[in-house]
């Protein structure tokens, strides 16, 4: 890495709030000497200078490695003097210093001197910027959750090494299998050589393998993965990439948030870390359930820890960090290097020096399974986690009085008075609904939500893609909630279950075997829809049939708590043994079975139907009780002359 790509990260770090005046503080650092290579750095060297100008708390020297002296004047010099930059030749009695902190990345020594390089630096803004410090919060703000911290694993040399390892680290490095790829779609039908051949993979599947999903940024920061449908190996479900074996009943979740280790780059879905690990918790009957919230490819820890503060964790949950420059001596740490050391069992387990393959994955999911057992992370242990530090006082305003220090966020006692505010809070529940048409079973969605809300808002399908059209299906659900004097009807408009934002919703019928994603549409609800209302509820009914709607379901429940909404899903009503159903009612209307609609759909929807919907069956039914009619007065009439007969 150049020196320009080490100052951008380290002004990042600066943004983020840590910088040099604190740097050496926390070293106990008094007298530091920075040194620059040559002119290049000093627009940084000048931003390093401010940080202690504006501080005050310690006053550095500044050297050149080479050149001739140089002063440096600014258009503000009049206010803030001026930047003195000396050739290091020049600096008498460098012993007086008591550390040198290098703004280069050249490799140098001095004799009894603590000696800071930029490299190692980088790595120390990076871990207090980015993560120990940020984590440290987070625990802090979710009382009960465990956390684990790891680095990524790299092949590095070693005496244990297998050939197919030595190979990899002459030849290959970190971009081997992007190479790979691409030899793979330029070639025209031979066999291209892969890390993955040993798993019988063809050339066509590496390339599905090795595909990375486009990754998209939220208004937030927060970032979410966009998949490929096509691809048997990537599947991506409601911005995330699927885990397979998941349980539907679970008391608590593991999640995994990081980088590509965690994503599984190169590994099938169903063979990734998450994976593995679900498998091996349902063998042991443990109620967690996995979740793989990691991101593709990604170096940027901010897209980390957005994600992580969005994460709807509670107490009892396991959260796995994966970061890059992280070593963290007050958190719980797992260095992967001691789990892929040799000798093992795994045979071949890198794809290139910088990825595993699916055994690595293995490999990983029973250390991690084995750490989590040992280190009582399944039991209801409390885990004593250091206080984080409190934010930068600046100015001497001691901390406690600012609004938002970590006085103010962190208090315990806070939190729990807060929560039973929440408990007090109106509870203004919603249902969307499409009532194709208005059945027996959406009134009981109705009727329970109805009782366990203040205000209860139906949203009705507005897109005019159902059998029934919007209009009708509006009326029926208004004429059949009239009962209800909490209940408001309001269309869904064009951002709630619409082409826009779930087109999937209206082609359900193809789609019943295919993963949909309809994040986007429970998204806009969340963010957009839910706080111009106030809605603090969505219910919904299971839905043991249709898959696209179990689907849906399944996201709202994901999505709707990170943004404080709850999700209240309830049982189905059933007629006979069979859930009720709008298709139902659609097939029995089909053949003119208005005797079993009946028992289907309120007095409203059957008078409708009648109505609307009875041609020719209402004609077939007018002719059966004509010729019925018939019958009885021939009935009678003979009944009469029997009688008159009867008596001559």
């Amino acid at each position: 890495m150049n020196e320009e790509l080490f100052f951008i990260q380290l002004r990042d770090c600066f943004t983020a709030g840590y910088n040099f005046p604190q740097f050496c503080i926390d070293n106990g650092i008094k007298n530091p000497l920075f040194i620059a290579k040559n002119e290049n750095a000093v627009s940084f060297v000048w931003e390093v200078y401010m940080q202690f100008k504006f501080a005050k708390r310690i006053k550095p020297e500044f050297a050149l490695l080479e050149g001739n002296a140089k002063t440096i004047n600014f258009a503000c010099m009049e206010t803030y003097g001026n930047l003195k930059i000396k050739n290091i030749s020049e600096i008498a009695a460098i012993e007086n210093f008591d550390a040198i902190i290098s703004l280069t990345n050249l490799k140098f020594s001095l004799p009894s001197k603590r000696i800071f390089l930029l490299d190692w630096i980088l790595n120390y803004f990076a871990s207090r910027a980015y993560a120990e410090i940020p984590l440290l919060h987070f625990l802090r703000r979710h009382s009960g959750i465990k956390l684990i911290v790891m680095n990524f694993p790299i092949l590095r040399p070693d005496k244990n090494n297998s050939e197919f390892e030595k190979q990899l680290l002459r030849e290959a490095g970190l971009n081997l299998l992007f190479s790979i790829r691409n030899k793979i779609s330029k070639s025209t039908g031979e066999k291209i050589s892969t890390p993955y051949d040993f798993f019988g993979y063809s050339n066509n599947d590496v390339y599905n393998l090795l595909e990375v999903p486009e990754v998209i940024t939220r208004p937030d920061g927060s970032t979410y993965l966009k998949g490929n449908d096509s691809n048997p190996f990537m599947k991506i479900v409601d911005g995330k990439r699927f885990t397979a074996y998941q349980p539907t009943g679970y008391k608590n979740k593991i999640y995994f948030i990081g980088n590509c280790i965690y994503y599984g780059f190169g590994v099938p879905f169903d063979k990734t870390l998450e994976s593995h690990l679900q498998k091996l918790l349902n063998i042991y009957k443990l109620p967690y359930r996995v979740e793989n919230e990691a991101q593709a490819l990604t170096d940027r820890h901010q897209d980390i820890f957005y994600n992580l503060n969005k994460l709807p964790v509670k107490s009892g949950d396991i959260v796995f960090v994966n970061l890059q420059y992280f070593r963290a001596p007050n958190l719980p740490f797992v260095d992967t290097t001691s789990i892929f050391k040799r000798p093992h069992s795994y045979g071949e387990i890198f794809a290139d020096t910088g990825h595993i393959n699916e055994l690595g994955h293995q490999m990983m999911a029973g250390a991690f399974f084995t750490l989590l057992i040992q280190n009582n992370f399944f039991q209801n242990t409390e885990f004593n986690y250091p206080a984080p530090p409190p934010p930068p006082h600046r100015y001497g305003i001691p901390k406690e009085n600012f609004f938002d220090s970590s006085n103010f966020i962190d208090n315990k006692d806070l939190e729990i008075y807060k929560q039973k505010l929440r408990e007090k809070r109106l509870q203004i529940g919603a249902i969307v609904m499409n009532c194709n048409p208005f059945t027996l079973g959406h009134k009981t969605l109705i009727e329970y939500a109805a009782a366990r809300v203040h205000k209860l808002y139906i949203f009705v399908v507005e897109e005019d893609k159902s059998e029934f059209k919007f209009a009708d299906r509006l009326k029926l659900v208004q004429a059949s909630v009239a009962e209800f004097p909490n209940v408001e009807v309001i269309p869904s408009g064009q951002f709630i279950i619409s082409q826009k934002t779930f087109s999937g919703y209206f082609n359900k019928a193809e789609l019943q075997n295919v993963q949909v994603d309809s994040s986007e549409d429970v998204e806009i609800f969340a963010r957009e829809i839910a706080p111009t209302l106030g809605i603090n509820i969505r219910f919904a009914g299971e839905e043991p049939e249709d898959t696209v709607t179990r689907q849906y379901n399944e996201n709202m429940k994901n999505i709707l708590p990170r943004y404080g909404i709850d999700f209240c899903e309830i049982p189905r009503r059933q007629f006979e043994g069979k859930v009720i159903s709008a298709k139902s009612v659609r097939e029995y209307l089909k053949v003119g079975d208005f005797e079993k609609i009946a028992k289907l759909v309120p007095k409203s929807t059957l008078d409708f139907l009648i109505e609307n919907h009875s041609t020719p069956p209402r004609f077939r039914l007018t002719m059966i009780k004509f010729v019925g009619g018939i019958f009885i007065w021939l009935t009678r009439q003979l009944v009469i002359n029997v009688r008159i007969a009867a008596r001559r």
